[in-house]
């Protein structure tokens, strides 16, 4: 029986997506891109799962696109399809209400890199590899890099990357500002598990919000941002979801506890 290329686990409100071709290194091809695109869809709509993990099986996130299938994929046409199927796998996941952690060992290379990136959080080992490997084999980058990385590390640090096509180890990811927060490897599982832990304490109808306004401000004026602040703040302020949240905080027994 073959193996499905994505595996799913649900647990509470934490749903683990697992890209499962370990012997590939997670080697993304049309049918993985499409099984993930299919699992996020459906977990948009379900609000019983507030916090997604997104790692790869074995000891790697993913190594790219799966070069064999590259091989048989011919035309210009059949590109842009596999091409689009991975764009509107990346929107799917930066419009998501939910919030994603990518949890990244071993190397993460290509759109594989650029997939950890399109989530929420990127939690890496110590010893994580990250390349923007285009530049090495002919390619621009895909899956969201061109869109990612002036706007995670700046324009220099992009070209840089983009440019030079070298690879970068989780505590220089994390000192450039590329992710989130690196670890050694050991410590990666729990770390992750308490970063989604911390999140689902925190997790309310707001952001979904907060997500998608800080997505927008990049294409908004000053103006246009304080107009949609003010609009979703005097909606959100009414919600019972808010008054609870506030009565929480102010309670002098959870006092301090917030974090």
């Amino acid at each position: 029986m073959r193996e499905k290329s994505v595996l799913i686990q649900k647990k509470k409100k934490i749903c683990t997506l697992i890209l499962n071709r370990p012997k590939l290194m997670n080697a993304l091809h049309v049918e993985t891109v499409l099984t993930l695109h299919d699992a996020f869809t459906r977990i948009a709509s379900d609000r019983s799962t507030r916090v997604v993990i997104l790692e790869g099986a074995g000891t790697h996130f993913s190594s790219g696109g799966d070069l064999n299938y590259f091989k048989k994929v011919q035309g210009t046409l059949n590109w842009l399809n596999f091409m689009q199927c991975i764009g509107r796998l990346t929107r799917t996941m930066r419009e998501l209400p939910q919030l994603i952690v990518c949890k990244v060992r071993g190397v993460a290379i290509g759109g594989g890199a650029n997939l950890a990136l399109a989530g929420d959080f990127v939690l890496a080992a110590h010893d994580a590899r990250f390349c923007q490997v285009f530049a090495n084999i002919g390619l621009v980058l895909d899956s969201g890099g061109t869109f990612f990385l002036p706007r995670l590390i700046g324009m220099v640090k992009a070209r840089e990357l983009a440019y030079m096509g070298e690879t970068i180890d989780g505590k220089t990811a994390r000192r450039i500002g590329l992710i989130y927060k690196s670890v050694p490897d050991e410590d990666l599982d729990r770390e992750t598990e308490q970063l989604a832990g911390i999140l689902l304490k925190k997790f309310t109808p707001a952001h979904a919000l907060i997500k998608q306004g800080l997505e927008k401000s990049f294409n908004m004026s000053l103006s246009d941002v304080l107009e949609w602040e003010s609009a979703h703040q005097a909606v959100l302020a009414q919600t019972p979801d808010h008054k609870k949240a506030l009565a929480k905080f102010l309670d002098p027994k959870t006092k301090g506890k917030n974090r």
